[in-house]
């Protein structure tokens, strides 16, 4: 049988406090005996044994179950700052500081950091027909797609309804191109199942790359506009941003072309 780490912290805290508790009364009383040997020696060092023995497991159950409420208290104000309730994804402020730290390890190893949003085609549709039950199984689901297929150097976040945010570090544009379309691409082959039976999903996704010293929130921006394009491009695909975008109107398709 394995023994978790804190059963292992609770033992060796118990037997800590318990040797404490009998050097401090040992030490105490042999120098008492050397000064007035008022009982025989083994009587008394018996008794300064037995007394800590008796009161250090009462302490050390008390401080222990107060330390095990301060971790739980602890983790769940971590899972709840930093944790999306439905999917168990990260968060908006978890994504945050995950890109920070991706975007220095990219720039110390010469590889490229790039940002993107994915977001449910027709999300809308689904609650309206099947419910907001489905709409949440359909987003624990896609939740789980991306988190299980996604690059093991990425970083899966919900930042609310259906809106998911995605970064990586990539060994070059062609690598994360690949991996973004492939990621729609099996969503699109992986319908959701519900008592209603399979209901197909796809994700529109917009990326584009971080590599120069930009505020995330400006990364996410441009993501978003990219992934607009690949909505009026017709949903279930990946787009990168380039810019300027240029909206000829609301109900064309938006074109788009690259400066210089």
């Amino acid at each position: 049988m394995t023994i978790s780490k804190e059963v292992r912290r609770a033992i060796g805290f118990g037997v800590l406090i318990t040797l404490g508790a009998i050097v401090l009364a040992v030490v105490p009383v042999i120098a008492w005996l050397a000064m007035d040997p008022v009982t025989t020696r083994s009587d008394t060092l018996l008794r300064a044994i037995l007394l800590p023995l008796l009161i250090a497991p009462i302490c050390s159950f008390f401080i222990l179950r107060a330390d095990m409420r301060s971790r739980d208290l602890a983790r769940e104000n971590h899972r709840l700052a930093y944790l999306d309730e439905l999917t168990g994804l990260p968060n908006r402020r978890a994504f945050f500081d995950g890109v920070r730290e991706m975007r220095s390890r990219a720039s110390g190893s010469g590889r490229r950091f790039f940002c993107a949003l994915a977001d449910v085609d027709d999300f809308k549709s689904v609650n309206d027909r099947w419910g907001h039950d489905v709409g949440d199984i359909v987003l624990r689901d896609l939740a789980e797609t991306l988190n299980t297929h996604a690059p093991s150097d990425c970083l899966i976040a919900r930042l609310g309804g259906e809106e998911f945010a995605i970064a990586g570090i990539f060994a070059s544009e062609v690598e994360a191109i690949r991996a973004f379309r492939r990621l729609v691409a099996i969503v699109a082959a992986s319908p959701v199942y519900t008592r209603e039976g399979d209901l197909p999903v796809t994700i529109s996704l917009g990326y584009c790359e971080g590599a120069r010293p930009s505020e995330i929130s400006t990364l996410l921006s441009r993501a978003d506009k990219a992934l607009y394009a690949a909505k009026h491009a017709g949903k279930n695909r990946a787009l990168g941003f380039s810019r300027p975008y240029i909206a000829i109107d609301s109900g064309a398709p938006l074109l788009t072309r690259r400066a210089g």
